[in-house]
């Protein structure tokens, strides 16, 4: 039995609640450590909630578009072309970087969400989580024993141990060791809360995004019309700042990869304007969570990344001079946007739109995409659409419909504007579930093999070949959580890799990406490089040392 309620893969966002607006202005930093529950990717979808409402009108404004203000931004598409060109006889090898938040509410305190599980129970924000495990939190007694600390989990005495966010020398170093051990780049998990406001004139806000000219209310502190914040980004801040400072042969490619996959925010961002909203000042009458907003924060989103990130010289690029961005699990901005009655497709070209009327080529989207593919599991598929209880009060909640089964929402992804697919993690395949490394091999091939044979003949769409080093949620709690307190599938807790067998999956990964790179591109997708709750994590530990870089250079480094 899987769970009812909606999580995805990192997060279920717990929200705040704010009582007045001053508070909120004063309180907006804190916002960014809401705490979340870390659950697994392809089992978000069995999480799921459907939408479809009556069509709203389909005009869409686009939102005048701006130069770039990042200082660090390169005007040579050529020599980005050069350095992200695909080498003939090799891979490209990308890793997913997930970054960890606070979860204390002061800001002077900090609980590393990451380094709190794997030291003990107390301060574990996704065990003592009420929401998912239930009145008690997640239980555990003599039957079902804690099985921590974690310690073995603890990153290497040359990353400083359990490692602040913000550490430049860390940063540094990590952005050393995937460079030397023969990774190309890392896809940054990118999150966004669509719903906070902020304001410009309010010192601790005033460095916030927000697109210049854009319409803000000088009588409220420079309330912004447009709500929308980035979150988490810390870490990739920093990298991003010592990434810059290496020689330039010496650096790191980089793209984002969107997880809009959180449930918590979508009911933020439907609650805008509700009579709760209202009374406790968190809103002003008039900020209402409409189609014209939704897509000013859209089109805000978009324009973030060209200004920020999409001119830096070290931002990836496919061989056109495209920016590309991986959206983790598709399925949830599509169902949601079809609340208003825009598709997928109408939002990706919106994006790409605006980035060509910025003067860059375009942007190529990748979707992280998994799901059940096993009949038997239908409730927990991937919906398409969103349908709220009362249409006029979305804030009273609503349901996921129209699911799919993995195998059929895959051949719709072309047609929703993405160029290209990889995964996450891969649970299972049809009726086979993961319940040993063995088992995530198996699955892990049917999967590759099902999807090249399905590309084979398109070049203007590519497959990734994605790896993943193993599945352990021990740390948070188990696979996954139920409102009894107690995990539903604990065996699937069991998937661990060793060096030895994490290279040979490598050398299939690769053997299978040859064999199809005339359509399918050559680059290696690897999950994940810091997933530590997950129990995947291929940052050098003091349990595995450095085994995993090992395997990937010795896989993938030319020479070798």
């Amino acid at each position: 039995m899987k769970p009812w309620w909606l999580f995805h893969h990192g997060f279920l966002f717990l929200r705040n609640n704010q009582s007045t607006c001053f508070i909120m202005m004063k309180l907006l930093p804190v916002l960014f450590v809401l705490t979340f529950l870390m659950v697994g990717p392809e089992n978000c979808s069995s999480k799921k909630k459907g939408i479809q409402s009556d069509q709203l009108d389909s005009d869409i404004s686009q939102a005048a578009p701006l130069k770039s203000e990042n200082p660090f931004a390169s005007t040579s598409i050529e020599n980005d072309k050069a350095e992200n060109k695909k080498a003939e006889n090799g891979n490209l090898v990308g890793v997913y970087y997930m970054p960890s938040w606070n979860l204390s509410a002061d800001p002077n305190k900090d609980i590393d969400s990451f380094w709190a599980c794997l030291t003990g129970r107390e301060n574990c924000g996704h065990l003592n989580n009420n929401a998912i495990w239930g009145p008690k939190g997640r239980i555990y007694n003599s039957q079902n024993p804690y099985k921590g600390p974690f310690l073995e989990r603890k990153p290497h005495s040359s990353l400083k141990g359990f490692y602040k966010r913000d550490d430049a020398e860390v940063a540094k170093k990590q952005l050393e060791y995937m460079k030397s051990y023969g990774i190309d780049f890392f896809a940054y998990n990118w999150f966004f809360g669509r719903h906070y406001y902020n304001h410009l004139n309010f010192a601790p806000q005033a460095n916030t995004y927000y697109p210049k000219g854009w319409k803000t209310d000088p009588d409220r502190d420079g309330r912004v019309e447009v709500p929308g914040i980035e979150q988490w980004n810390e870490q990739l801040t920093v990298l991003l700042s010592e990434n810059e400072k290496l020689p330039k042969d010496k650096q790191m490619k980089w793209a984002i990869n969107w997880v809009d996959d959180s449930e918590d925010r979508w009911r933020g961002w439907i609650e805008l304007g509700s009579p709760a909203n209202i009374a406790a000042g968190s809103n002003y009458k008039g900020e209402v969570p409409d189609k014209q907003l939704y897509l000013k924060v859209h089109d805000k989103i978009t324009q973030l990344w060209i200004n920020k990130y999409f001119n830096r010289s070290d931002y990836l690029k496919d061989d056109k001079g495209r920016q590309i961005v991986y959206l983790h699990f598709p399925q949830d901005l599509e169902s949601r946007a079809a609340f208003y009655g825009i598709s997928m497709k109408e939002l990706l070209d919106r994006s790409k739109t605006l980035a060509q009327k910025s003067g860059l080529k375009g942007i190529k989207f990748i979707a992280v995409a998994g799901g059940t593919m096993a009949q038997r599991e239908i409730q927990y598929a991937l919906p398409t659409k969103w349908v709220a209880n009362n249409r006029n009060e979305p804030w009273k909640g609503g349901k996921y419909t129209n699911k799919l089964l993995f195998q059929n929402y895959v051949p719709r992804l072309k047609g929703m504007g993405f160029e290209g697919m990889t995964a996450y993690v891969y649970h299972s395949f049809m009726d086979k579930d993961n319940k040993s490394y063995e088992d995530m091999r198996s699955t892990y091939r049917s999967h590759w093999k099902k999807w090249s044979e399905m590309y084979k003949d398109d070049s203007n769409f590519e497959y990734q070949i994605p790896v993943a080093m193993g599945w352990d949620m021990t740390p948070m709690g188990g696979t996954w959580p139920q409102q009894t307190g107690f995990p539903s599938e604990p065996i699937k807790d069991n998937v661990h890799s060793n060096k030895s067998t994490f290279k040979a999956k490598l050398l299939e990964a690769q053997k299978i990406s040859e064999k199809y790179r005339g359509n399918n591109g050559n680059t290696v997708m690897v999950c994940c490089w810091n997933e530590y709750l997950e129990g995947n994590y291929i940052e050098p530990t003091e349990g595995h040392g450095f085994d995993y870089l090992e395997a990937i250079k010795e896989v993938f480094s030319k020479g070798n």
